[in-house]
């Protein structure tokens, strides 16, 4: 999918796709930093996109490994088909309800580029207690912000948030790192 492509859906739906390019190299560098990948099992992905952060974590995923993403528009779903990989699940749904589709399992991360800021307290409140329900104890919810507008609200949620800054991504991008305890 083109960047024309990713500014037409954002220009359509900017509360949804919440930036008008995917996410740069750097970002997905910072992004991934914190993810175990000899030791994940099952990462999930809210709001993947064209799938930038998908392909780094499929290139670095160990084969019995899983990766399940959730997005919400159909034309970036149909983007994500194009990935030919036996370890990915594509859910079109919205990310508050990954629960009912994990089963009863767990995720050892969980990874989101979802623009919190924008969305309502309500949505971001059910999103996040879906993240904690389905989030191993031992497991980190990593999210990808263009402000630090997010900060309080994931404080809220998990008793430790590192924030990390990505200068070199269109806009400049803040990464919280949140765990249910201490590293």
């Amino acid at each position: 999918m083109s960047k024309r492509t990713f500014l037409i859906e954002f220009l359509k739906n900017w509360r949804g796709t919440g930036s008008i390019i995917p996410s740069s190299r750097f970002l997905t560098r910072k992004m991934l930093e914190a993810v175990d990948f000899d030791s994940a099992q099952l990462i999930v992905e809210f709001g993947p996109g064209t799938g930038p952060f998908t392909k780094a974590l499929l290139n670095r995923l160990g084969p019995q490994a899983k990766l399940w993403v959730v997005e919400m528009n159909p034309k970036f779903c149909k983007a994500l088909e194009k990935i030919q990989d036996q370890r990915l699940r594509i859910i079109h749904d919205s990310a508050d309800q990954i629960k009912k589709y994990l089963d009863g399992k767990k995720a050892d991360y969980i990874l989101s580029g979802l623009p919190l800021a924008v969305f309502k307290k309500e949505l971001n409140e059910q999103i996040l207690h879906a993240v904690l329900a389905s989030l191993k104890e031992s497991g980190k919810f990593i999210q990808f912000q263009y402000s630090r507008a997010s900060h309080r609200l994931l404080k809220s949620f998990f008793p430790q948030v590192k924030i990390k800054f990505t200068p070199l991504n269109t806009p400049p991008a803040f990464v919280y790192v949140c765990s249910q305890g201490a590293d």
